[in-house]
C-alpha cells in the first residue's frame, strides 16, 4: 500500500465520520474550525493527522483503537487561522 492510498483512506474516513456523525467529535471538530476559518482542505488535514496519531498508537502498541483518546486529539486541534 502506498502512500496516496493511505492518505485516501484516511481523508476517506474522515469524510465518513463527519457524513454519519459518528464519532460525534468528528462533525463538532469538523465545525469547529470551519467555524474559525480554516478551509475545508485545511480542517480535514488536521483531522486526518489526529486520526493517524491515534491508528499508529494502536498499531504500535497492538491495542483496538480508542475512541476517547481519538477524541482528545481532535479537541487539540487549534484552526490554522486562528
Amino acid at each position: 500500500m502506498n502512500d496516496k492510498t493511505v492518505r485516501d483512506a484516511v481523508l476517506e474516513t474522515i469524510l465518513g465520520q463527519i457524513d454519519t456523525g459518528e464519532p460525534p467529535a468528528a462533525r463538532a471538530t469538523y465545525d469547529r474550525l470551519i467555524d474559525a476559518g480554516a478551509s475545508n482542505s485545511q480542517a480535514l488535514q488536521l483531522m486526518a493527522a489526529a486520526l493517524r496519531l491515534e491508528m499508529s498508537r494502536m498499531l504500535n502498541e497492538s491495542t483496538p483503537f480508542d475512541n476517547q483518546r481519538y477524541t482528545e486529539h481532535l479537541a487539540k486541534i487549534k484552526s490554522p487561522e486562528g
